[in-house]
């Protein structure tokens, strides 16, 4: 790491208010302008850089930097704006899924009943088995993710889902037809 690098985290670390805002000063509006080339959208640019320096005045004194600060804050920034990109696309498949449903599926008993059954289902799970579930299916987190966010192991995770799954499908086999359609279109 550079030594300029090195005096700028270590100040950060204890909490020197004048090394984060040189940090700031330096990289602030070239990590706005290189993510909003990938994002194509200045203000969330913006947004997201803002969010990266907030995190990473908050956890200074965790931070571990083996190369230099210019490279951990473009990862950092690059990271950030592919899990933007990656909401957007869940949000749109959700939008679509909204859209591309027929008037009268969505009306149908059928439907709603299915979709009441299913909170049901899950609101009914065990509140470990029920986080994880929604973790990986509403929030779109990777196992991995979802363990090191709650503290326990891939396997458990893995075996959580498929408990809620088999659960789901037991409760609903009734809407068996409606739920495939649903499942398929959603994940």
């Amino acid at each position: 790491m550079p030594a300029e690098d090195f005096e700028i985290l270590s100040g950060i670390q204890q909490s020197d208010e004048k090394s984060f805002d040189l940090l700031f000063d330096i990289y602030y509006e070239k990590l706005c302008n290189y993510s909003a080339s990938i994002i194509h959208d200045f203000d969330v640019a913006e947004d997201i850089i803002q969010d990266l320096f907030a995190k990473l005045w908050v956890d200074r004194k965790h931070i571990k930097i083996k190369s230099s600060f210019k490279s951990y804050l473009f990862r950092s920034a690059y990271n950030a704006c592919l899990d933007y990109l990656k909401h957007l696309k869940v949000r749109g498949n959700y939008q679509s899924l909204n859209t591309n449903q027929s008037s009268s599926f969505n009306d149908s008993l059928e439907y709603v009943e299915l979709l009441e059954k299913l909170e049901t289902g899950i609101n009914q799970l065990p509140e470990q088995c029920r986080a994880i579930f929604k973790l990986s299916r509403f929030e779109n987190l990777k196992y991995k993710e979802i363990a090191k966010k709650l503290n326990i192991s891939e396997n458990t995770v893995d075996t959580q889902i498929r408990r809620a799954l088999k659960k789901l499908k037991e409760g609903l086999t009734d809407y068996l037809i409606f739920l495939t359609i649903v499942f398929i279109q959603l994940f």
